[in-house]
């Protein structure tokens, strides 16, 4: 059962309002129709005053008057049926668990309860006599108006209301806490509505925390990239553009660098990048520096300098803690006005990105991350960016977001820097085991107090490989020890996969490590690398590659290629999901090279409707092995047999062409399909350096034999 709200959170700002606004709109209608029919009634006859009452009800007034008085104070009391039922409006305003903080509540001030008449009758606002030295004037036997027009407005009881239980100890003559303006600024309606929540954004929206808001909501701006993607199923092509929405913002590092960050995946495969600030009208075209997949991060810059004018950079904090109150700014579902939704930060563990494929520790948090968000700042409460807004949870759970944290996002930064471009993360390049089993920690001969995890494989084409071998205990990574279940101490009671300590490196850093081999403890230093990846995930923003000859077409296996073939990647055929999940790479030019699809023509007759052959991997070509796409491409172009002859996984089958009837039929292709070249531009590449380097080889001189020594 969940616990009732507390008196303080039902005191909150956004629940008074909820509370008192329905109920002060319906008083103040109520005495605007007594004020009218008082009116009226004035203009035919006087009224008398009373001492006992402003309302002319007392044992002297006489007439309609006098009765209208007596019926407005019985509607004013509070065990009258209409005090009774405004009651019942107020406590109707929650669920009944919530009803029983209501007296916690402030009241609304007296003066909208009971509205002062102008006039010097002797009483004060509730109707009691006060004592004065001076008799009443004759002047004011006379009843004036009722005038609402000196009452106070909605804004000002739901804004007293609201200061008086936001400040606690604030009095009237204390200036008002400086709070957002919303022509300025839209609370996100997406935010859960409840205490904790509103007491997040209570505390970001009001004070010093807002002004801090204000002075950078300039510095973050809406993007819009056209995007076109590439079509796997005709690599020469590309699939047709179309536009997206998202959110950006500019940031200033610490050498005083000024750049822009959003998603990658906000100008993935893009074609063109605009930003508009908030409140202008006008577009700005971007430039788009480098794209970090992985991490789903992409630097970009404005060069027209109008742009950077009132523009106040934000500044890269460190890590939040847990509980701390963020504040996430963008445009969600593609909306005009900058919206801001408010949160805490949940946890700080390894997560993964999904449109990287890659863990890297990550930010969650409780705040609003809808469409359109991607690539905006959190901020905290001093005003400084903690991370950078990416993707939420779906299905059945609710109000659960991750952001980038600016450890990643200064590990871009640097990496860019570093190497003019985006190179990324690096890894251990190894299949581990954890030992909680003490059965397992005796039969590699571990001590009671050594933990570790149990290295079982390592990939082949990777730099590690000539240093870590399988059933290695890795015990410490830098100096930080590694429990058995493969985290390592984060913070103050936290603990995060031991690969965090890993990606904080660069690719080609030195790393040292502690291991437990045959029993006895070593010092390992190795060379960190990328992972090797047999099928990669993504192919950061490059086009696909692909080789024709004589209508067979072959290209090159990735995760992307199998999506928008199959849908998603279990739907694949069962001879790639294992190369695809678990495959590592031998040597650090492999890939597995697939028979993409059969074009028609003369060379090919015949195997248009062969089952099994289509997306089936080469494993060799006119006998030799086939490890990449570059490598068949040569071995064709140098072919001097008479028959191609591919060999096939799939069901272990084979395709031969005449190759002489192939290379004519390669032209017809081309010219049929509107093909420009018969292999892609970077296989064209690779080609030309493969003849450079052997050409050079050929030219230089030959190295003479040794002569032998004499005896």
């Amino acid at each position: 059962m969940l616990a009732a709200p507390s008196a303080a959170a039902l005191a909150s700002p956004a629940v008074v309002q909820q509370v008192l606004r329905p109920v002060a709109i319906s008083l103040l209608s109520r005495l605007r129709r007594l004020a009218a029919a008082q009116q009226a009634g004035s203009g035919t006859r006087s009224v008398q005053t009373s001492a006992t009452g402003p309302l002319g009800a007392g044992p002297t007034g006489t007439g309609r008057s006098s009765r209208r008085g007596r019926r407005m104070e019985d509607a004013l009391s509070p065990k009258s049926p209409r005090a009774r039922r405004a009651e019942e409006v107020m406590a109707s305003a929650f669920n009944s668990p919530k009803r029983a903080g209501m007296s916690s509540l402030p009241p609304p001030p007296a003066s909208i309860l009971v509205p002062p008449l102008a006039g010097t009758d002797g009483s004060d606002a509730a109707g009691s006599p006060t004592h004065s030295a001076s008799p009443p004037s004759a002047t004011a036997t006379a009843r004036q108006p009722l005038s609402m027009e000196s009452q106070l407005s909605m804004t000002d009881l739901v804004g007293q209301a609201t200061n008086g239980s936001s400040e606690g100890t604030a009095t009237a003559s204390e200036p008002k806490p400086f709070k957002l303006d919303t022509n300025e600024l839209m609370l996100d309606p997406n935010t859960p509505r409840s205490p904790k929540h509103q007491l997040a954004e209570q505390i970001l929206t009001t004070g010093e925390p807002a002004k801090a808001l204000v002075k950078h909501m300039d510095a973050v701006v809406k993007v819009f990239a056209t995007h076109s993607k590439p079509n796997f199923n005709l690599p020469w092509q590309r699939m047709q553009q179309y536009t997206s929405k998202s959110t950006g913002f500019a940031v200033q590092t610490e050498d005083g660098q000024r750049w822009l960050l959003t998603n990658a995946h906000s100008v993935s495969y893009n074609t063109q990048v605009q930003l508009k600030k908030r409140g202008d009208d006008e577009r700005y075209l971007a430039k788009v520096l480098s794209i970090g997949t992985e991490c789903d991060v992409a630097l970009l810059t404005v060069e027209d300098d109008e742009f950077w004018k009132d523009i106040v950079p934000l500044e890269l904090s460190d890590l939040p803690a847990l509980q701390e109150s963020v504040a996430v700014l963008g445009y969600p579902i593609g909306g005009d006005s900058l919206a801001v939704s408010a949160g805490v930060v949940s946890r700080v563990q390894m997560t993964h990105y999904s449109h990287g494929c890659m863990s890297l520790l990550a930010v969650q948090t409780d705040a609003a991350i809808n469409s359109g968000n991607s690539g905006g700042p959190v901020m905290d409460k001093q005003g400084k960016c903690v991370g950078v807004a990416f993707q939420s949870m779906t299905g059945d759970v609710q109000s659960v977001g991750y952001v980038i944290p600016t450890s990643v996002v200064r590990h871009f930064i640097e990496d860019y820097k570093r190497n003019g471009r985006y190179t990324g993360f690096p890894s251990l390049n190894v299949v581990w085991q954890e030992m909680d089993s003490k059965a397992l920690k005796r039969a590699y001969r571990m001590e009671p107090h050594q933990k570790g995890v149990l290295v079982r494989s390592v990939a082949a084409a990777s730099s590690e490989a000539s240093v870590l071998q399988p059933d290695d205990i890795i015990l410490s990574i830098d100096g930080v020890d590694v429990g058995n279940d493969g985290t390592v101490p984060f913070r103050h009671g936290e603990r995060v996969d031991f690969k965090y300590v890993v990606t904080q490196k660069h690719i080609g850093d030195a790393m040292k490590l502690r291991i437990l081999r045959g029993g006895e403890e070593q010092e390992l230093e190795i060379t960190l690398s990328a992972y090797q990846y047999l099928v990669p995930p993504h192919l950061r923003e490059s086009k696909p590659s692909y080789f024709i000859v004589g209508g067979l077409v072959f290209t090159s296996c990735s995760d992307p290629y199998l999506v928008q073939r199959y849908g998603s990647l279990g739907a694949s055929p069962v001879r790639l999901i294992g190369k695809t999940y678990f495959g590592t790479k031998s040597q650090r030019d492999e890939q597995v090279v697939l028979l993409s699809s059969v074009l028609a023509s003369d060379a090919t007759l015949g195997y248009e409707a062969t089952l099994g052959i289509k997306d089936s991997p080469v494993t060799g070509f006119n006998g030799k092995p086939v490890f990449n796409l570059a490598q068949l491409a040569r071995m064709v172009q140098q072919n001097e047999e008479p028959f191609l002859r591919i060999d096939l996984e799939a069901a272990s089958k084979v395709v031969v062409v005449d190759a002489e009837q192939a290379r004519k039929s390669t032209g017809t292709i081309l010219e049929d399909h509107n093909i420009s070249s018969a292999m892609s531009k970077d296989i064209q590449e690779q080609l030309e350096a493969l003849a450079k380097e052997e050409a050079a080889a050929s030219e230089a001189p030959a190295v003479p034999p040794p002569t032998p020594e004499k005896a």
